[in-house]
């Protein structure tokens, strides 16, 4: 999200202190993959780039298998296998409650066990101490600025801020 690394930016005083994840499925379009490359000179963040390669070497893609098997291998396997590899306790995401039915129940700090599974009936209050405790091993929280905001709300901001986008979107 353009917008996310726009906050965090502002907020770090034009630095951003953590890195960035693309899961790159190595289906990207050409000027998104070019945009990437812009950004992170323009803004000096540092990106970390994950690609399934296993499931890529099995054969897993569009040609050879249904968006879901696609998506499942090529997304949230990468994401797994990034959060295990970095043992990382949280990720900030740019999602949005408008963007899927499934969102409508986020919320801004989001549990995941250890098999990064969100389990929405079991969602505790947002009391903003509860995160003060250590994830068990293996979980981690996905903490959600944007939870919030719209599309329309997305697109004011860039053009307020006038943040570059790809090309691509237009």
């Amino acid at each position: 999200s353009n917008v996310l690394l726009r906050l965090a930016l502002k907020a770090f005083f034009g630095r951003v202190p953590f890195p960035l994840l693309h899961i790159d499925t190595t289906y990207e379009f050409p000027e998104m993959l070019e945009f990437r490359e812009w950004a992170v000179k323009e803004y000096g963040i540092d990106v970390i780039v994950k690609i399934n390669t296993e499931a890529r070497a099995r054969g897993i893609g569009y040609e050879t298998h249904d968006p879901v098997t696609v998506t499942h291998e090529l997304k949230t396997v990468a994401l797994k296998q990034a959060i295990a590899e970095h043992k990382w306790d949280a990720l900030i995401t740019g999602i949005r409650r408008d963007e899927d039915p499934t969102r409508a129940k986020e919320r801004y700090f989001s549990p995941r066990d250890a098999d990064s599974e969100w389990h929405y009936k079991h969602q505790p209050p947002q009391f903003w101490g509860q995160f003060a405790i250590k994830n068990a091993p293996g979980e981690h929280v996905r903490v959600q600025p944007l939870l919030d905001w719209t599309e329309v709300d997305i697109w004011r901001y860039i053009e307020r801020e006038k943040i570059p986008i790809p090309r691509l979107y237009f």
